[in-house]
């Protein structure tokens, strides 16, 4: 769980939980006392029994997990390398929206951030423009209706550490198009009021035709807005399902290291995500290093190769498009950055490209938190808008 500075008083109270439910990492989010607290898991879980999970060598571990709707199920990075039980992956289906897992791994998140028990929540829920007529109203449905399904809003929840379960009753529910929080975060500050973003000349650099691109877990999602108009109806919107994390890096990776270590056949690309993260959150050769059936390997060389290749793929089928058509600037959002950042900004030095460390009020907000915390922002704009 994190804090993120800010000093402006917000018109969203604490009970107003933005969510973001991607293909890879589920989070959620909140303003308490003017600061935002996140708490996000992997998009996995598993359905285990008892407090302690079998390793292969026969030791006993802890692990995180939570009682929901009559089983029990553990949660948390290390998850696939703590049980022999399926691993259930929330991704890439219209399905998964409002479903049981949805919902699941939105409640941890809320009590992990610990709001009390009780508590009468908002939640925005976003999903990919071009499915948000389709699964929009499923999600507001499933929520609403409640675990006892008589329309109550009521779920409960029980972590580990918990002696007794959660209840939240959620009295709202609203869902809007993914891509309008990522632009949100640059254009408002967290208690809705404008952020002028000026160029060299004192232009806006939000201004004209301005392109969204943002690189997920399991698509790359491309948002064309102009001069700034947020209305759903007004952005122009295209999801590639070849374009994310998964499909370019986490899947070659994983070739890779089957090609190593052919015995290897249990690993996901769940795995292979929780080993990437660790490198990029610390990129040196030690953080490559892996154990897997009894042999050691670096998959540093292959991390690179194909974060670079990446790159190359992005530039050539997203952003010279883009270019070409016209467009003013690029924003970028989306966890995929990271691994493809430091390539595209050398290659395009005399481009508009707008990442959050460039601005004050952005400078403190990771990219794959960008959807969640301008959720919060836009929401805010509405309210002070709808202010006399």
């Amino acid at each position: 769980m994190t804090s993120k500075p800010m000093s402006t008083t917000s018109l969203v109270d604490e009970n107003f939980i933005s969510s973001d439910a991607g293909n890879g990492w589920a989070a959620c989010y909140r303003l308490v006392n003017g600061k935002v607290k996140q708490h996000g898991i992997p998009h996995a879980r598993a359905r285990v029994t008892g407090a302690k999970l079998n390793t292969d060598i026969g030791a006993q571990n802890v692990a995180d997990y939570a009682d929901f709707l009559g089983q029990r199920y553990g949660y948390g990075d290390e998850i696939w390398n703590l049980t022999d039980a399926p691993i259930d992956l929330h991704q890439n289906t219209a399905r998964r929206y409002g479903g049981n897992m949805h919902i699941f791994l939105m409640l941890v998140n809320i009590a992990e951030m610990g709001v009390k028990s009780g508590s009468e929540l908002t939640v925005i829920v976003p999903a990919p423009p071009g499915l948000l007529n389709e699964v929009g109203p499923q999600v507001k449905k499933a929520i609403l209706a409640g675990e006892s399904g008589k329309n109550d809003g009521v779920w409960t929840i029980q972590l580990r550490k918990d002696k007794k379960p959660r209840e939240y009753k959620f009295v709202r529910v609203i869902t809007m198009p993914e891509g309008a929080g990522a632009i949100a975060a640059y254009r408002f500050n967290l208690a809705g009021e404008v952020v002028e973003l000026k160029d060299k000349s004192g232009g806006d650099m939000l201004a004209g035709r301005i392109a969204v691109l943002d690189l997920g877990a399991g698509t790359g999602d491309t948002y064309t807005i102009f001069n700034g108009n947020l209305n759903p109806d007004a952005i122009a919107h295209a999801t590639d399902d070849k374009a994310g994390v998964i499909n370019n890096l986490l899947k070659p990776i994983l070739s890779d290291v089957l090609s190593a270590v052919p015995e290897a056949r249990h690993l996901t690309t769940a795995h292979i995500d929780s080993y990437l993260r660790r490198y990029v959150s610390n990129p040196v050769p030690d953080s490559a290093t892996l154990r897997i059936a009894g042999k050691n390997i670096n998959i540093e060389k292959s991390i690179l190769m194909n974060c670079e290749r990446y790159a190359e793929w992005i530039g050539a089928n997203k952003m010279d498009p883009l270019w070409a058509a016209g467009t003013d600037a690029i924003v970028e959002a989306g966890g995929g950055w990271l691994f493809i950042q430091s390539w595209i900004k050398q290659w395009y030095p005399d481009r508009l490209i707008l990442s959050p460390e460039l601005f004050t009020h952005t400078k403190h907000i990771p990219l794959y938190d960008l959807n969640g915390i301008g959720q919060l922002s836009f929401a805010a704009a509405v309210m002070r808008q709808q202010q006399p």
